[in-house]
Formats: C-alpha cells, structure tokens, sequence
C-alpha cells in the first residue's frame, strides 16, 4: 500500500497524461512510504523532495543523471547510502539528510562518489555530535562547500550564492560575445575605411583625366 501510495501522490501531482520524462520537480513531502518506487521513467527530474515519508531505505532508487537538488528530510534513514552510487547523481549538488538517523561518519562514507554535491545538511542527525564532526565531514568529501548552512571557515552560507555563480557565467559568456562583436564591427569599418581611401582615389584620376581633357 505505501508504494502506492507514493505512485498515486505523483499522480496527482502531476496528472495523469503528463509524460514523465518532462517532469523536471516532484515535492512528495509526507507521502507515506517506506522506500522510493515510481519514479524511474523521470529521467529529467532536477528537483525532488520525499521529506518526512518514512524512508527506511534508499533501495531500488532511480538513476536520475539531471537531478541537481534532492531533499530526504525527517525519514528513518540511518545507512544505506551506497545505493546512491549506481544512480548516476553526476548533478547533485545540494543533498538534506537533516532528521535522519544517521550516527557515524562511516554511515556517509557513500556521498564521496557525488562529484558535484557542495551543499550538505544533516542537522539534527545523531552524527552532528560526533567529535570533529565537521572537520571529518570537509575532509570526507572535499569538493563540499557548505555543510549545515555554514562552510568550513564557519561563514553562513548566501541565499543567492548559487545564483551570483550562475549570473558570473552568463556575464563571462555575454561579455565574451561582445567583444567578438565590437571586433567584427571594426573590421568591417576598417574595410569602408579601405574602400572610401579607393574611391577617393578614383576621383583623383578622374580629376586629372578632365583637367587633360580641358588642356
């Protein structure tokens, strides 16, 4: 019944003739089910949050290549997340597992196989009282850049921090087409230039021609 349950929620959601593979976001938040199904044929999904479902597992879970954002808040997980690695995550860079049962570092040993996961919560997990906690943490995975909403100098994290990042390529991008084409517009002046000097040019020989003309 809780996998249908969640099969139904989805279809709720997004209603019954949408095909799945245009669905970019599911929230799926307190549908009760003990481990994730539905959902393979989401293959563009970049956004997905199962909070406060009762998760006991992550088995059978989806290879989503495009997710960036997954949300597993409030469950009953505490382990089990080597089933992650075969779900080519390539994308995911913000990751909550805040409310879980995870207890040691071992137990996320698995996230080091996410290469682009930057943004980490486990808040109010048992693991947060480990010693060095942190530290091990930023040293487990050292391509992340927030854990907890703070990075590993304990600067809070900026809302629009991703966003200042994404605006900096389209700049960079926009920046770099403009010059191209001031370039091109002063090339392309440069040769008028060229054709008024022949012109002009032109004009002299044909004023020497009439002054001969005349004589």
């Amino acid at each position: 019944m809780a996998s249908m349950d969640l099969e139904s929620a989805i279809t709720n959601q997004i209603g019954a003739n949408t095909p799945p593979e245009s669905v970019e976001e599911l929230v799926l938040d307190t549908v009760k089910a003990t481990k994730v199904t539905g959902l393979d044929k989401f293959v563009n999904l970049k956004m997905l949050t199962l909070n406060g479902c009762g998760l006991t597992t992550l088995e059978g879970f989806p290879t989503l290549a495009r997710l960036t954002q997954l949300e597993l808040s409030d469950n009953q997980l505490s382990g089990g997340l080597e089933e992650l690695q075969e779900c080519a995550l390539f994308s995911l860079s913000r990751l909550s597992l805040a409310g879980n049962k995870f207890a040691t570092l071992d137990s996320l040993q698995p996230l080091d196989s996410l290469p682009a996961l930057r943004d980490l919560d486990l808040f109010n997990c048992p693991v947060t009282e480990v010693a060095n906690y942190r530290s091990g943490i930023f040293e487990m995975l050292p391509n992340l850049k927030y854990l907890d909403g703070f990075d590993e100098n304990e600067n809070e994290k900026e809302e629009d921090d991703d966003d200042e990042g994404e605006d900096g390529d389209d700049d960079l991008l926009s920046s770099e087409v403009g010059e191209d084409d001031d370039d091109d517009i002063g090339e392309e002046d440069e040769d008028f230039g060229e054709e008024g000097d022949d012109f002009g040019e032109e004009g002299d020989e044909f004023g020497e021609e009439g002054e001969e003309g005349e004589e």
